[in-house]
C-alpha cells in the first residue's frame, strides 16, 4: 500500500511538472515590426518600429518608437494551447510612454506560430495594443518577425 502511494504521489508530481512546462513553453526570443505610414504632407517619413523581447521565465519588455510614438512596457507572457499571450505588467518607469491606455492586466496582444503558404509564421492577434499607423486586421495577421541579433 505504502509503495502504491509513493507511486501515485510521482506521477502526480510528473503530471504537475509536465503541465508546468507546457504552460511556459512558448515563443521566446526577440521580435520585430516596422510599420511605414508613408510621408506626411510635409514630407516628414512616418515609421514606427516595434520591438518585443519574450525570456524563458515570461518576462517581457514591448517597445515602440518611431512618428508621434514612444511605448515602453513592461508584460508578462503566458503560454496556452500553442498560443502565447502578452499581458501588461507595469509601464518602464525609466523608459518614454506617449499617451497609453492600458491598465495593468490587459491582454495587450498573441502570438502563436502557425504555418502558411507552407511557411512558418508568427500570428499576431492585437489585443489591447494596436500599431499605431496602420489599421491592423481584426482576424490577425503576420507583423512580428523573429529579430536578427
Amino acid at each position: 500500500m505504502r509503495h502504491l502511494i509513493l507511486i501515485t504521489l510521482f506521477i502526480l508530481a510528473g503530471s504537475v511538472i509536465a503541465a508546468n512546462a507546457q504552460a511556459s513553453a512558448g515563443l521566446t526570443g526577440k521580435f520585430a515590426f516596422t510599420e511605414n505610414g508613408g510621408k506626411t504632407a510635409g514630407g516628414i517619413a512616418v515609421f514606427v518600429g516595434h520591438d518585443l523581447t519574450i525570456n524563458a521565465d515570461g518576462t517581457t519588455a514591448l517597445t515602440a518608437n518611431g512618428f508621434q510614438t514612444a511605448r515602453d512596457l513592461i508584460c508578462q507572457a503566458k503560454t496556452v494551447g500553442g498560443k502565447t499571450m502578452i499581458y501588461l505588467t507595469l509601464y518602464n518607469t525609466e523608459g518614454v510612454n506617449s499617451f497609453t491606455p492600458y491598465e495593468i492586466g490587459d491582454l495587450l496582444l498573441t502570438l502563436e506560430q502557425r504555418t502558411v503558404k507552407g511557411k512558418k509564421v508568427i500570428w499576431t492577434t492585437w489585443g489591447k495594443y494596436q500599431p499605431s499607423v496602420i489599421s491592423p486586421k481584426k482576424t490577425g495577421g503576420v507583423y512580428f518577425v523573429r529579430a536578427k541579433n
